[in-house]
C-alpha cells in the first residue's frame, strides 16, 4: 500500500486523460502486488484498499481530497463488454496467479517446489486431489485455496483410463461440469472408465445403457478410443491448447463470479450497445468519455 500511495503521490492525475489515467492504472498499480500475489494470498482488506485507491485515482480524487464517484467499484472493474473499465479485481487475479502455480504443480511434479509440497501435504495423490492438512505453511494454505479454479476448469483426457473413476472423477469434456450426473450405486463406486470398454478396445454400449442416462451414453460415444496404451492427463478446457494461462484463469473466475450474480432482464442488449461502442473507429480518449457518460446514465438506445 505505501508503494501505491507514492506512485499515485508522484502522478499529476489532473493533467492526465481518461486513457492516460486507465493506463496508468492497469501498467503500474496492479503491477505492483504482482509478484507477492503469484505466492501467498493476500488479505481481503488488502485487496479492498488496492481498489479503493484505484477508484479514487480513476475520479480525480486523492486520499486528502475526494470526489464525487459517479459509479461504485463493482461497476467500474467489470469488463468494457459490460460497461466497466476492465480493472482487474484484485481478489480474483491473486487467485488467478496461485491457480498457475497450482498447474505448475500438476505438470511438471518432478520439480524441487513439487516435490517438496507433495512429501509433506499430499504423498498419496496428486495435488488437484491434495487436503489441506494439520498445521500447513501458509505458503501451502495460499496455494490449496486455488485449487478449486482448475478443478472446475479441467478436464481429464482418459488415455487408458485405468485411474479415472468413472462418478468422482471430471472426464466428460461435451458435458456440463464435465462429470456424470446420475448417481452410481454401491456395488459400482469403484468403477474406473477402463472397465466401460469391452475385449476389443470398444465403448461396452449394453454396460453403457444399463448405467447412465440416454444423453450421457450418447456423450461417451462421442469420445474416440486411442487402441495405444496413453497416460491420462489434465487439460485446461478454456484454452485451444489445453495449458492454462493467466489470461484464461482470470477470463473464467470473473465469469463464474459474475454468473452467480442477478442481472437486469436488459442485461443482453446492453451489452451488444457497449461492445458496439468499444468497436467505433473513434480515438480511445474519445471513446472512454463517451463511456464515462454512459455509465453515468446509460441508454442503450443512443447507439441502435
Amino acid at each position: 500500500m505505501d508503494k501505491i500511495r507514492h506512485k499515485l503521490k508522484g502522478w499529476k492525475e489532473r493533467n492526465l486523460s481518461f486513457l492516460g489515467t486507465g493506463v496508468l492504472i492497469r501498467a503500474v498499480i496492479q503491477a505492483i502486488p504482482t509478484y507477492v500475489m503469484s505466492v501467498f494470498l493476500i488479505p481481503q482488506g488488502i485487496c479492498d484498499k488496492i481498489e479503493q485507491a484505484i477508484c479514487r485515482f480513476w475520479w480525480g480524487g486523492n486520499e486528502e481530497k475526494r470526489k464525487i464517484h459517479w459509479k461504485n467499484k463493482e461497476t467500474l472493474f467489470k469488463p468494457k463488454q459490460q460497461g466497466g473499465q476492465d480493472f482487474r479485481t484484485m481478489r480474483s487475479f491473486n487467485e488467478d496467479l496461485l491457480a498457475k502455480k497450482i498447474w505448475r504443480l500438476h505438470q511438471n511434479p518432478d520439480s524441487l517446489l513439487a516435490r517438496c509440497l507433495k512429501a509433506k501435504y499430499y504423498s498419496h495423490t496428486n495435488v488437484l486431489k491434495a487436503r489441506l492438512g494439520h498445521r500447513p505453511s501458509f505458503v501451502w494454505r495460499s496455494i490449496f485455496h486455488a485449487t478449486w479454479v482448475i478443478q472446475k476448469g479441467g478436464c481429464w483426457k482418459i488415455g487408458n483410463g485405468s485411474n479415472i473413476n468413472v462418478w468422482e472423477d471430471k472426464w466428460l469434456p461435451q458435458q456440463h461440469g464435465f462429470k456424470i450426473l446420475k448417481q452410481h450405486e454401491q456395488h459400482t463406486s469403484n468403477l474406473l472408465v477402463k472397465d466401460l470398454r469391452n475385449e476389443q478396445g470398444t465403448w461396452n454400449l449394453p454396460l453403457l445403457n444399463n448405467l447412465l442416462f440416454p444423453f450421457e451414453r450418447d456423450l461417451i460415444l462421442q469420445i474416440p478410443l486411442i487402441k495405444e496404451e496413453m497416460t491420462y492427463t489434465f487439460m485446461w478446457m478454456l484454452t485451444k491448447d489445453g495449458n492454462y494461462t493467466v489470461k484464461s484463469g482470470y477470463n473464467a473466475i470473473r465469469e463464474w463470479h459474475y454468473n452467480q450474480e442477478q442481472g437486469p432482464s436488459n442485461m443482453i442488449s446492453n451489452k451488444a450497445a457497449w461492445k458496439k461502442l468499444w468497436d467505433l473507429k473513434q480515438y480511445p480518449d474519445a471513446k472512454i468519455s463517451c463511456g464515462e457518460s454512459l455509465m453515468t446514465t446509460f441508454q442503450p438506445e443512443w447507439l441502435s
